[in-house]
């Protein structure tokens, strides 16, 4: 078995007790067969606590049953776990002893990432200097079996090495990057949906040459007042909380549902005053070589993290639109928190947002369901992320 893991992966470690938020608690804690075939057999005291608070699933596995402010039944008062205490760090089942890590498995090759949904994660994200890199290792692991394709996935892994390329350029805007990788993930998606999987090679070998790509591209003229009014106030609010059957994670993702609902509500959702203040807060902020940095590391994590998976789900397309929107959600989050509060969004809170953002669509697979159908519904010729992405051409 092959992992791969970015460069900052090593720089990676969880402060427990002195962090600021707590993974342990905002959601169920969903526990693996094979952890609870070992709970079970705990004995002693522990033992019954253990059994007191486990609640079969119909997979094999159990969850535990949550106490007041939905927080885990083994974290106690100092933010700890009383499990890892009592039984080990190996005895963990693999939720809590993967996050903030996330796992995606091809067959002979695991990836390994970080996602921002934790803190300290984030805070690598924001700050990290070096180009990002992939690096590859040998593990002990087993070979999983799957169904996947082997020649999509191989030549989808290859292509999205030239996502990187031009993600990660730092010569290039951050609005560029994202405006390329929008049309290779729309270019690729053709080649996919009609199982042309050899013409991949020949889009990525196009999209080698980015830059005399961007020299030829275009943008369209499109009417500001119609991005904003019908189609950007529609989309934040769904990402605050309207969605039909949305779950909020986070009490303090509440807080940005409101300021994000008193601020559209102050400016009655005028199009040309939310557009203006995105682009002042966005031009201001885009001088700011380590902000635009952050950012790109960001949108590298979501390449990383969403493109390959397409060799499931065979929707190459919907992985450029969430990298845009999760890219664009963060920035408007931002900004709101300047409107309502009167102060700078420091590098602390923009660390803060993106985990919040993170936790609410990335962490429930009910909201990043949600929002996967809402965005992947919209037509190509009228794609709502695209639309978003004007704003921040500059």
């Amino acid at each position: 078995m092959k992992l791969v893991k970015p460069s900052y992966y090593k720089e990676f470690k969880c402060i427990a007790g002195a962090c600021t938020d707590t993974c342990c608690a905002g959601w169920e804690v969903d526990v693996d067969p094979k952890s609870y075939k070992y709970y079970k057999s705990v004995k002693g005291a522990f033992g019954k606590r253990l059994k007191s608070v486990m609640i079969p699933q119909e997979d094999g596995g159990c969850s535990f049953k949550l106490k007041e402010k939905l927080r885990c039944p083994f974290l106690n008062d100092e933010n700890l776990c009383d499990l890892f205490t009592a039984l080990g760090e190996d005895k963990l089942c693999d939720t809590c002893a993967e996050f903030p890590r996330f796992i995606n498995s091809y067959g002979m090759v695991k990836e390994m990432g970080l996602a921002p949904s934790c803190k300290t994660a984030g805070e690598i994200f924001y700050s990290y200097k070096e180009k990002i890199k992939y690096i590859s290792e040998e593990v002990d692991d087993p070979i999983e079996p799957n169904d996947i394709d082997p020649e999509l996935y191989i030549r989808l892994r290859d292509a999205r090495k030239t996502a990187f390329e031009f993600i990660n350029d730092e010569e290039i805007s951050i609005y560029q990057s994202l405006k390329l990788y929008l049309e290779y993930c729309k270019e690729l998606q053709t080649c996919v949906s009609y199982g042309a999987y050899y013409k991949i090679s020949q889009i990525r070998d196009k999209y080698k040459d980015y830059k005399l790509l961007l020299k030829k591209m275009s943008s369209p003229e499109i009417d500001a007042s119609k991005i904003v009014n019908d189609d950007l106030c529609k989309l934040i609010k769904h990402l605050y909380g309207t969605f039909r059957g949305i779950e909020i994670i986070n009490k303090d993702y509440s807080t940005f549902i409101e300021d994000s609902q008193h601020y559209l509500e102050a400016i009655d959702y005028n199009d040309l005053s939310l557009e203006k203040d995105l682009k002042a807060y966005i031009k201001d902020r885009f001088g700011d070589e380590d902000y635009v940095k952050g950012l790109k590391n960001l949108a590298d994590y979501y390449v990383f993290r969403y493109f390959l998976d397409s060799v499931n789900d065979y929707n190459v397309r919907l992985k450029g639109r969430i990298a845009v929107l999760g890219l664009m959600a963060v920035i408007y989050m931002e900004m709101v928190y300047e409107k309502t509060y009167g102060k700078d969004c420091d590098f602390t809170m923009r660390v803060d947002i993106a985990h919040l953002y993170s936790r609410q669509f990335e962490h429930s697979y009910t909201n990043h369901q949600i929002m996967c159908s809402r965005i992947d519904r919209i037509p190509v010729g009228k794609a709502l992320t695209e639309r978003m992405l004007e704003l921040i051409k500059l």
